[in-house]
């Protein structure tokens, strides 16, 4: 069975002084956006997804009069999905020089600090990345963390399709540490089934930031409606509320 879960946010009709041209009647389908699993920032709980950045998506996309549907995946497919165009954004993806050409950056929707999770048994840990060198590492697929790692010269690398998996392998002894976002790491160990204070986590001198972008199936005119709206909903208050009932989403704020 898949793992695929869809979220529709339909917006009809035209808000008072804003995009009246008519263009929003003419979108039929809704835009396809993806993402991984990214708490607090977006995931899955038990009521239907939540976090930061699905809850600034759905404003987003009402202030533009847009249609859209999110769906979550393995990130590797999701990222896979907006570059070959079967998508037409991603909800939330690490901006970095790699990318910052082959996306159109729409909106943030949060930042993070990278840490790394290893076996409390094994003791403490350096804060720089370099330590790294000669341990068995366990990286999302596809990830920035991946990306950082090669930078660093780290090769001893073991992908996983999300952090609980890579989590389950350290665990297991199969990777020595787990690298990625501090908010991510942290909420997610201990594992169940695992006894508390198992896992040991340390803070990394590395931060990047969090973006929506879109891909190459989004259409320019769409681009700028969704930038303009942000930048409204920047200008009125909304986004700084939305922050302060998100406090974990912006870690230097």
């Amino acid at each position: 069975m898949s793992s695929r879960r869809t979220f529709t946010l339909t917006i009809a009709g035209c808000l008072p002084g804003l995009f009246c041209s008519g263009a929003a009647q003419a979108q039929q389908v809704p835009a396809l956006w993806v993402s991984g699993e990214v708490p607090p920032h977006a995931w899955r709980g038990p009521k239907g997804p939540q976090g930061y950045a699905f809850e600034l998506f759905q404003r987003v996309v009402k202030q533009a009069e847009l249609s859209a549907e999110l769906q979550f995946y393995p990130w590797a497919r999701a990222l896979l999905m907006v570059q070959g165009g079967q998508a037409q954004a991603a909800l939330v993806i690490t901006r970095t020089a790699e990318r910052e050409s082959q996306f159109r950056w729409l909106f943030p929707v949060g930042n993070y600090r990278f840490a790394i999770i290893t076996r409390a048994e094994d003791g403490p840990m350096p804060r720089a990345i370099e330590a790294l060198k000669g341990r068995r590492v366990g990286s999302l697929r596809a990830s920035a963390s991946r990306a950082l790692l090669a930078a660093s010269g780290i090769t001893t690398v073991v992908e996983g399709k999300d952090y609980p998996d890579l989590l389950t392998l350290l665990h297991r002894g199969i990777v020595d540490v787990v690298i990625g976002p501090e908010a991510v790491v942290r909420a997610l160990a201990p594992r169940p089934g695992t006894p508390a204070g198992a896992f040991r986590d340390t803070l990394l001198d590395v931060s990047r930031d969090l973006f929506a972008a879109a891909g190459p199936a989004m259409p320019e005119a769409e681009q700028q409606r969704l930038v303009a709206a942000y930048q409204q909903l920047v200008a009125s208050g909304f986004v700084a509320a939305l922050k302060k009932r998100h406090p974990d989403a912006f870690f230097d704020d």
